[in-house]
C-alpha cells in the first residue's frame, strides 16, 4: 500500500515536469504603433510583456530607469494561478507612474512590488531583448566577450539571441579573432536557420576581414540546417564580397553539405563568375559538384562553368570526370558537346577522361552525336583517333555507327594503328547495307593509299549480301591501280566470297 502511495505522486511529478517543458511563446512587434508584445506559457507559469517607446533599464538591471514620453512598460507573470503585474507609464514630460497588482488587487508600488519587479527583471530582459544594446556594452566592458557570450547562452529566443549578437558585432572595440569566435557561437547557439542566415548575411564583411575569421564564419554557416537559407547566405557572400582563394575554397566546402541539388547548383553558378584555375580551389569546386545528385542541375552547373570561363587542363579533366558520373545520357552528351565547342586541351589526361565519359553514355544516338561533333570540331592525336574508332565500335546501332564512321573519313590513312581500328569498327556493323554504304562512300575519297584499299577489300569480305559486296568491289575497281598485282590479287580474293554467280561476273568484269 505504501509503495502505491509513493508511486502516484512521483508519476504526477514526472508528468508535470514533462508537460512543463512544452513552452508556448509568441513575440510580435506592431510597427504602426511601435508597440512590442511578448507572451509565453508553460504548465507552471506564464508571462505577458508589453512596452512602447525608448526604455532605459537601471544600472543594476533590476528596474526601469526611464521611458520616453508617452511610452509604457507592462509586465505580468502568473505562477500556479497566482498573478502579479507592474505597469509603468511615462507622461508627456517623461515622468513615470507605477502600478502594482497582486491577483486582482491593485496595491501601492512599495517594497513588495519593487522586489517582485527586481526578481523577474533579468527574465524580462532575456525574453524580450529590452535594453540589449546597453547590456551588451556593459557586459563587454565588465567581462569581455566571454561575459557577453555566456549571457547569450542563457537566452532562449533565437530572435533575441540574434539581437544580442548584432549589438556585439556593432561594437567598435572588438579584438582580433573575436569576430571569428562570434561566428562560431552564432552557428552553435542560435537554433533558427533564418536568424543565423540574417546575421551571417548582414555582417559577412566583418567576418571576412582575415583568413582565421573567414574560416570560423564558414564553419558557422555550415551549421545552418536549412538548404535554402544556407544557399542564400553563400550567394550573398559571393555577390557582395571579394573573396580570397582560401575563402572561396572554404565557401565551396560549406556548399558541399547543402542537401538540395537546386540550392547547391544555384550557389555554384554564382561561383562560376569568380572561378580560378587554382589546384585547391578546383578540387573543392568539383567535390561540391559531385555531391549534386540531380543530373540536370549538375549539367547546368558544368555548362555554365565552360560558358563563363577558360578553364585549364586540370579543371577540364575534373569536369569530364564529373560528367561521366551523371546518369542522364542527354545531360552527359550536352556537357561533352559544350566541352568540344569550347576546345578540348591537347592533353593526354583530358582526352583520356573525355573518352571515359563518352563510353559511359548509354544512349546510342547521344554517343553518336557527340562523336560526330568531336570529329567535326577537334584536331585529334593518333592516340585519340584510336579511341574514337574504339568508341564507334561500341555503338550498338548500325545506322549510328555508319553515320559516325562517314564523319571520320578524313582521318583514314593518317595512322596505321588508327586505320586498323577504323576497319575493325566497319566490320562490327551488323547491317550489310550500312557496312556496304560506308565502304562504298570511302572509295569516293581521293588518293586512297594501297594500304587503305587493301583494308577496304578485306572488310568487304565480311558483308553477307552478295549485291552489297558486289557494289563495294565495283567501286573499288574503279579507283584502284589495276596494274598493282597485290591489289589485283586481294580484289580477286574478295570476289571469290560472293555467292551469286551473276554478281561475281559483274565484279570481275570491272577488273578487266
Amino acid at each position: 500500500m505504501k509503495q502505491s502511495l509513493i508511486f502516484i505522486p512521483m508519476f504526477f511529478l514526472i508528468s508535470n515536469f514533462l508537460f512543463a517543458q512544452k513552452v508556448s511563446t509568441r513575440i510580435s512587434v506592431r510597427d504602426d504603433r511601435g508597440e512590442y508584445e511578448y507572451k509565453s506559457s508553460d504548465t507552471f507559469s506564464s508571462y505577458e510583456i508589453k512596452y512602447k517607446g525608448k526604455i532605459a533599464i537601471t544600472n543594476d538591471e533590476k528596474g526601469i530607469a526611464s521611458i520616453s514620453p508617452g511610452g509604457y512598460f507592462k509586465v505580468s507573470k502568473t505562477t500556479f494561478g497566482n498573478k502579479r503585474a507592474v505597469v509603468i507609464e511615462s507622461n508627456s514630460s517623461g515622468q513615470l507612474s507605477y502600478e502594482y497588482f497582486s491577483g486582482k488587487s491593485r496595491e501601492d508600488f512599495d517594497d513588495e512590488g519593487k522586489a517582485w519587479l527586481a526578481d523577474i527583471m533579468l527574465d524580462v530582459l532575456r525574453k524580450t531583448g529590452l535594453g540589449a544594446d546597453i547590456r551588451v556594452k556593459r557586459l563587454y566592458s565588465n567581462g569581455g566577450i566571454d561575459k557577453v557570450l555566456d549571457e547569450i547562452s542563457e537566452i532562449e529566443s533565437s530572435s533575441v539571441q540574434g539581437l544580442y549578437f548584432e549589438n556585439l558585432l556593432e561594437l567598435n572595440n572588438l579584438k582580433k579573432g573575436e569576430p571569428g569566435l562570434i561566428a562560431k557561437k552564432i552557428g552553435y547557439i542560435i537554433s533558427s536557420s533564418s536568424e543565423k542566415g540574417r546575421i551571417f548575411r548582414k555582417y559577412a564583411s566583418k567576418f571576412l576581414q582575415d583568413e582565421s575569421s573567414a574560416d570560423a564564419y564558414f564553419e558557422g554557416v555550415s551549421r545552418i540546417t536549412s538548404s535554402s537559407e544556407k544557399g542564400s547566405v553563400l550567394r550573398s557572400v559571393l555577390k557582395n564580397n571579394k573573396l580570397s582563394v582560401s575563402a572561396l575554397t572554404k565557401l565551396l566546402e560549406t556548399a558541399e553539405d547543402i542537401s538540395s541539388s537546386s540550392e547547391t547548383g544555384s550557389v555554384l553558378r554564382v561561383v562560376n563568375d569568380v572561378f580560378v584555375n587554382n589546384e585547391s580551389f578546383i578540387e573543392a569546386y568539383f567535390n561540391t559538384v559531385d555531391h549534386i545528385t540531380s543530373s540536370s542541375e549538375r549539367g547546368s552547373v558544368l555548362r555554365s562553368l565552360m560558358q563563363k570561363n577558360t578553364i585549364n587542363a586540370r579543371a577540364m579533366e575534373r569536369l569530364l570526370k564529373s560528367a561521366s558520373n551523371i546518369s542522364s545520357s542527354s545531360e552527359q552528351g550536352s556537357i561533352l558537346r559544350t566541352a568540344i565547342e569550347k576546345g578540348l586541351h591537347n592533353d593526354e589526361k583530358v582526352q583520356s577522361q573525355f573518352f571515359d565519359a563518352l563510353d559511359r553514355i548509354s544512349s546510342t544516338s547521344e554517343k553518336g552525336s557527340v562523336l560526330r561533333n568531336l570529329l567535326s570540331e577537334t584536331t585529334l592525336t593518333n592516340e585519340s583517333m584510336v579511341k574514337v574508332f574504339k568508341s564507334i565500335r561500341n555503338i550498338s546501332s548500325s545506322s549510328e555507327k555508319g553515320a559516325t564512321l562517314r564523319k571520320s573519313f578524313h582521318l583514314v590513312g593518317k595512322s596505321t594503328v588508327a586505320d586498323q581500328e577504323f576497319f575493325k569498327a566497319v566490320e562490327s556493323i551488323d547491317s550489310s547495307s550500312e557496312k556496304g554504304s560506308v565502304l562504298s562512300s570511302l572509295t569516293d575519297e581521293n588518293n586512297l593509299s594501297e594500304s587503305v584499299i587493301l583494308q577496304i577489300l578485306k572488310a568487304s569480305e565480311t558483308i553477307s549480301s552478295s549485291s552489297e559486296k558486289g557494289h563495294v568491289l565495283v567501286n573499288v575497281g574503279k579507283v584502284m591501280d589495276k596494274s598493282n598485282p597485290k591489289l589485283k590479287e586481294a580484289y580477286k580474293e574478295a570476289a571469290r566470297t560472293i555467292t551469286s554467280d551473276s554478281e561475281y561476273r559483274r565484279v570481275m568484269e570491272e577488273m578487266y
